[in-house]
């Protein structure tokens, strides 16, 4: 029996197979052979969702924070850090019980809660907090995982992060601020203003500021978090700015105040159930009310196609059409979902480049794009040949 036996015993959950291999005093042994894709059992099963599996080889001496090998992003994965990518809470439950490590870092400094947070897994989220995780962990890039809930649109994230007292504070080496990511200022800058920010970020914005991060903080750049946006969203600073000297009551009132919400609350209810002073009330709401309009207008817009980017797939409110993951990172490490992509197409780059013998430029683009077309090519080519030897 070998690691990759063992492992599809144990997804199988065939006990008698199971017993006769505890039995036999091989699982630890086994366990620390690594697979062909540099994993060990403990990643495999736990990306499979097998908690069963888990706990079997954990109680057979297995190490709960044992590193992957897997080359790209995923190395010095723990099993934590697969099940997080995966929402697979029974497994995090096991982990716990087995003492795993859940600020545990990878070679590029993610945690688990990094991980969840940019696969947008609130499940996961939620356990690896209650479990102990550092809800300010801070990976290679200096990014936190409120950053990339933030970055990404994560409402349901974001306001679960800031509900538990997540820090508002980025020591970011731009000087931008949350708000700077909320609302994409570096995507933006790079495309040179031609960007629509995606209607989710308002919501974002909104309870950014209601939770204390101030509209008004230039970047190093000297630009404030509206630099952009405003272009097409001229009432954003106003709004923004509106909400945050408001905020403490806007926080108690009683029903949970968003973009939506707020764009359609009356004076009435902002003066009676909120405790605004009227005049500030119809301000807010006539504000609120030019930037919901500009939304729209900006919505029905026809909009002409922009230019390819090159940027990771699954970048906010990024058309998958317009994704060119091969050409790096424009940004120079400025945004982290662009630094990410060009470092997982480097990795890629390094194994493909590995093998360093001559090759036909045909072969390889017909191997890599259509093995079927090329294996017709052959078969054509031997007919012609053999029907040419056998007509002289």
């Amino acid at each position: 029996m070998d690691a990759i036996e063992l492992v599809s015993i144990l997804l199988e959950g065939n006990d008698a197979a199971i017993a006769k291999a505890v039995a036999g005093g091989s699982i630890l042994k086994l366990c620390n052979q690594p697979l062909a894709n540099g994993q060990y059992a403990i990643h495999a099963l736990a990306s499979k969702n097998s908690s069963k599996g888990v706990e079997t080889i954990l109680k057979n001496g297995v190490n709960v924070n044992q590193e992957s090998e897997e080359p790209g992003n995923s190395l010095g994965f723990t099993a934590a850090h697969y099940a997080a990518a995966k929402n697979y809470v029974a497994v995090l439950d096991v982990l716990k019980e087995h003492k795993a490590d859940f600020n545990h870092a990878a070679m590029d400094k993610w945690t688990p809660l990094h991980v969840a947070t940019f696969r947008g897994q609130s499940d996961a989220v939620e356990k690896l907090i209650e479990y102990g995780a550092d809800i300010n962990c801070v990976n290679g890039e200096g990014h936190t995982p409120l950053l990339f809930a933030v970055s990404l649109g994560r409402l349901k994230d974001t306001r679960f992060l800031l509900q538990r007292k997540a820090s508002i504070q980025l020591e970011d080496t731009h000087c931008d601020s949350l708000l700077h990511y909320a609302l994409h200022y570096r995507m933006a800058q790079q495309l040179k203003g031609q960007y629509k920010l995606p209607d989710s970020q308002l919501d974002i914005a909104v309870l950014l500021v209601l939770n204390g991060v101030r509209p008004n903080e230039h970047n190093d750049d000297g630009d404030l978090p509206t630099r952009y946006a405003e272009v097409t969203l001229p009432s954003l600073p106003k709004a923004l700015s509106l909400l945050f000297g408001n905020a403490v009551k806007l926080l108690c009132a009683p029903i949970e105040l968003n973009y939506l919400t707020l764009i359609s609350a009356t004076k009435e209810f902002l003066v009676d159930k909120v405790g605004m002073e009227v005049a500030k009330a119809e301000e807010l709401r006539m504000v609120l009310k030019a930037l919901e309009s500009e939304r729209q207008s900006e919505s029905r817009k026809a909009t002409a196609p922009l230019p390819p980017v090159a940027m990771p797939t699954g970048h906010p409110a990024m058309p998958a059409d317009l994704v060119d993951p091969t050409l790096g990172d424009p940004s120079n490490g400025k945004c982290p979902f662009f630094a990410r992509g060009a470092k997982l197409q480097s990795s890629k780059r390094v194994q493909e480049s590995e093998d360093d013998r001559p090759h036909c430029p045909f072969s390889m683009y017909s191997i890599r794009k259509n093995r079927r077309a090329l294996i017709l090519t052959g078969v054509a080519f031997f007919v012609g040949y053999v029907c040419g030897r056998f007509s002289r």
